[in-house]
């Protein structure tokens, strides 16, 4: 009980918290429009008032005596009048600076300058530019002819400067007139604004938060204390008989959550209940899936190094299905005392489904190689096996190969499946393009080609099921032929398991952490002959 009224404090308090901070953010957000508002205003009213006198100026003086001035450095009587005229515009309008300069590549040349209270810079002065003074606005008025207004901060003072180009009498810019006015009472202005604007919004926020907090205390925290309650038992509490009740009746959102954690009681006791039933039946379902995964592991031959007593070859097979029961399959055996059958195949169907077409498959291929048929014989057997009662319309492609250990002949066909890779003795693995035939279980009456290959002594052959070259990684890009090539050809030497841990390990390096998206099965013979 102690914890629920600590959090229904946490809430109180939160909430307070979170209207103070609001009525701090719109204090400061009102504070601050009106502060920017107040500057811009200022500002503007200013600016005008400057440039009224700085085109009022460059109107009246003569711009054809600039050149005069510049190119003699001599003053005359009305280059005095001028000056004193300038003086006693600064002086009426109480400008900090009235100045008629030209702009120079690190500095200002002054013509004329007006300072009532201060000595005035004489004819063709040079006044090198300080940081903050607005050069570009000067180069631009005198290069351009433009005029452009722009306030700045120079020497710890407000000032507010204003420029406009002087022209002679063909049009041309020969000098800027400028002007800076002090606004001291601008800074001033605006903190008396804004202590006013936040001392009212203080006022009325204050109210308002109390009114706020009331209603939302009746409103919300009140019946949310309910509600909590409530739900704090509500998982303790499964077992019980009766179903939970709330009593929340605000007629808004809050009735409204009440009222549905009631029913998510009920369907929170019925789902519990349903699942338990569900969880022992998907731990029925996978005690059954690791049977079948291990009966599928026993169907194939696992024992390595398989016929010892025959040295006439080396073999090794492996399988990783990508769910717990996979539909590839390999095989091999002996047919008769010199024969050796090599299988390699992939069903169209994964899981249960898969594994139980697979092992029918392997067992009439089996059956039929056993019987004496060429590999072409025991395909277009099986083929018409699976047609005549093939409801489900599965298929695989499946290569078979019988190989005469002591001679090395071997007679193979290929249901369209993945080509093999054959390396001679001393070469490199590359991939043998035999004649495809239609997949096995695809069509009724089927026939199929065989070839023959011999395989000499240091001879090595691989087959495997398209799930190593279209091994995927995150970026669902493929392993591909020339990777597997590439793989095998990093152990052409090595015997036929340390050949298929070579490919095993490029295409787990490939992949990484994606899903293995397709079974992947591999078999490697070497023949050694006598």
């Amino acid at each position: 009980m102690n914890d629920k009224k600590t959090k229904t404090r946490r809430l109180a308090n939160g909430t307070i918290l979170r209207m103070f901070m609001l009525a701090l953010v719109l204090i400061a957000g009102i504070g601050g429009a009106v502060a920017s508002i107040f500057w811009q205003k200022s500002m503007q009213m200013y600016s005008d008032f400057s440039y009224s006198y700085t085109r009022m100026a460059s109107d009246f003086i003569d711009g054809d005596k600039v050149a005069e001035y510049v190119e003699t450095g001599e003053t005359d009587e009305y280059y005095d009048e001028i000056s004193r005229l300038l003086n006693v515009i600064a002086e009426d309008a109480g400008l900090r600076y009235l100045y008629v300069v030209i702009p120079q590549e690190n500095g200002l040349l002054y013509v004329w300058d007006a300072q009532p209270e201060h000595d005035a810079r004489p004819l063709l002065d040079l006044w090198e530019y300080s940081s903050d003074y607005p050069r570009d606005a000067a180069e631009a008025a005198y290069e351009d002819g433009t005029e452009e207004f722009r306030a700045y901060r120079y020497k710890d003072m407000d000032l507010a400067t204003a420029i406009s180009p002087l022209k002679d009498s063909n049009g041309n810019t020969v000098a800027i007139v400028a002007a800076d006015l002090l606004i001291p009472h601008i800074r001033d202005g605006i903190i008396a604004v804004l202590e006013n604007v936040v001392a009212a919004v203080s006022v009325i926020m204050l109210i308002a938060m109390a009114l706020y907090y009331y209603s939302i205390h009746r409103r919300i925290i009140k019946p949310l204390e309910t509600l909590q309650e409530a739900v704090s038992g509500l998982v303790d509490n499964l077992d019980r008989k009766d179903s939970v009740s709330i009593d929340v009746h605000t007629g808004d959102e809050i009735e409204t959550v009440a009222r549905s954690v009631e029913e998510m009681d009920e369907k929170l006791r019925s789902y519990i209940e349903e699942n338990n039933k569900i969880t022992a039946e998907k731990e029925r379902v996978n005690t059954e899936l690791s049977l079948a995964n291990r009966i599928q592991a026993d169907m194939l031959p696992s024992i390595f190094p398989a016929f010892p007593e025959r040295e006439e070859f080396s073999i090794y097979a492996s399988m990783t299905p990508a769910k717990e029961v996979g539909g590839d399959f390999y095989d091999f055996f002996f047919v008769d005392h010199d024969r050796l059958a090599l299988v390699m195949a992939d069903v169209s169907g994964k899981g249960i489904p898969g594994a139980m077409f697979m092992m029918m498959v392997k067992s009439m291929i089996q059956t039929q190689a056993m019987s004496g048929h060429s590999p072409k014989e025991v395909l277009e057997t099986v083929n018409q096996l699976i047609c005549s009662n093939n409801r489900e319309g599965m298929f695989i492609s499946v290569w078979l190969g019988i190989v005469d250990v002591k001679n090395g002949t071997m007679v193979a066909v290929n249901a369209g499946h993945e080509y093999p890779v054959f390396r001679k003795p001393g070469g490199k693995f590359e991939i043998l393009k035999d004649e495809h035939g239609f997949v096995v279980g695809g069509l009724e009456g089927m026939k199929y080609k065989e070839y023959e290959l011999q395989m000499e002594p240091g001879s090595k052959l691989f087959v495997y099921t398209d799930g190593v070259p279209e091994a995927t990684d995150c970026h669902f890009d493929l392993f591909g032929m020339d990777r597997t090539l590439e793989a095998l050809n990093s152990a052409a030497d090595a015997d036929p398991d340390d050949i298929l841990c070579a490919v095993e390990k490029a295409v787990a390096g490939f992949v990484g952490k994606a899903e293995q998206f397709d079974d992947m099965t591999m078999l490697c013979f070497e023949y050694i002959g006598d």
